[in-house]
């Protein structure tokens, strides 16, 4: 193992081995099921000179294992003798669990021996470590198990779940008590401020983070309202439509405007202008006046910013076709990109309210492509 990946599996055991070293003290269980031992070498300086160190599985488990078990054995087999009936542990163990590694009995002077084979090797045993228990198990393990061995783990435990608190007790208050109450309560307010004002920044970003939709989104549900919305924060009206009506009722001192809003991976086709046409049309049958139309267009939206249209070929942001018949029909065409950039501006107070009625004279009296940029 090189030396980062070997310094970097020493870190995780040294964690490893705290937890467990804090569970024990504890009185908690610490079950390992145990597998052939496997050694990793890696290097590191020590004392000014490149030292060659070695690590195993077992490191985060046992310090100085090596010295009370030896080294943890390969060899494989299901015979399971001299099983301890008395112990915690002998149900889980009676089901005879196949094996792949093993300890020399020999070397079991400070360890209990739950089951062994051929007189010889030890594939199970445990030790009381502080207030709690490490028990080393057969290898094998079926997960139809677990509830049997849970029930193991806590008769080793001795049931020692505290009993319910009777409610006669619960009215006493030991020394001190109430003052930790009250940082509770305490703490549980300035959490509860603190929870408030992460959603609302984490609000805020997330309305922040839906103007960049304006880069690179397309449809009715995503590119669509916020086009909306950037238009009212230049100062418009907007009264979202019907489907069948437009994308949105443009209202400003200049006019009256119908929206159409489009996204594409590729070049926006005339087909678009023409359904605002279409669109126009209705709206002058149905209630008179001759409302102005305002294509706002997002293409080539996978692409990054500066490569739109993508270089090296003849592909244009609008069809000629589009923008030809919007410079006949009156009909204002405008990038996304370019509203993006406008957006930017007013969040950071840049535009005057008399650059902003510019704007907007600019897109109600403009026709064909309009930059505002």
């Amino acid at each position: 193992m090189g030396s980062k990946a070997g310094i970097l599996l020493k870190s995780i055991h040294y964690k490893k081995c705290e937890e467990v070293i804090a569970l024990l003290e504890r009185g908690g269980v610490v079950v390992c099921f145990m597998c052939p031992e496997v050694s990793y070498s890696y290097d590191r300086k020590w004392q000014g000179k490149n030292r060659t160190f070695y690590i195993t599985n077992y490191d985060w488990l046992l310090s100085h294992r090596e010295m009370e078990l030896g080294a943890i054995q390969c060899g494989k087999g299901t015979n399971v003798h001299y099983v301890d009936s008395a112990h915690p542990f002998f149900e889980y163990l009676n089901t005879k669990p196949s094996w792949s590694a093993y300890v020399e009995i020999a070397n079991c002077e400070n360890w209990k021996v739950l089951s062994s084979v051929f007189e010889t090797h030890a594939l199970a045993l445990t030790k009381r470590v502080g207030l709690g228990h490490i028990v080393l198990l057969p290898s094998y393990y079926d997960y139809h198990n677990g509830e049997l061995l849970e029930r193991c783990i806590v008769k080793l435990m001795g049931h020692r779940e505290p009993r319910p608190q009777p409610s006669w007790a619960k009215t006493i208050s030991v020394p001190g008590q109430q003052e930790i109450i009250s940082q509770i309560a305490d703490t549980n307010d300035q959490i509860t401020a603190l929870e408030k004002k992460r959603e609302n920044l984490v609000n805020g970003n997330d309305k922040l983070e839906s103007w960049k939709y304006l880069l690179y989104e397309k449809g009715k549900h995503q590119l669509e309202p916020v086009v909306r919305e950037a238009l009212a924060l230049l100062g418009f009206d907007v009264v979202p439509q019907a489907d069948k009506d437009s994308d949105g009722l443009v209202v400003c001192d200049y006019g009256i405007a119908l929206l159409e809003v489009v996204g594409s991976e590729g070049t926006i086709r005339v087909r678009k202008v023409g359904q605002l046409i279409t669109n126009i049309g209705n709206y002058v049958s149905e209630k008179g006046g001759q409302p102005k139309g305002v294509l706002v267009g997002n293409p080539f939206c996978n692409e990054p910013l500066d490569n739109r249209p993508p270089k090296d070929n003849q592909k244009q942001l609008f069809a000629i076709e589009l923008l030809e018949s919007a410079e006949k029909q009156d009909i204002t065409v405008l990038l996304s990109t370019d509203l993006y950039e406008v957006i930017c501006r007013i969040l950071n107070n840049e535009l005057s309210e008399i650059e902003k009625k510019s704007l907007q004279e600019r897109i109600f009296k403009g026709k064909g492509l309009v930059r505002l940029i």
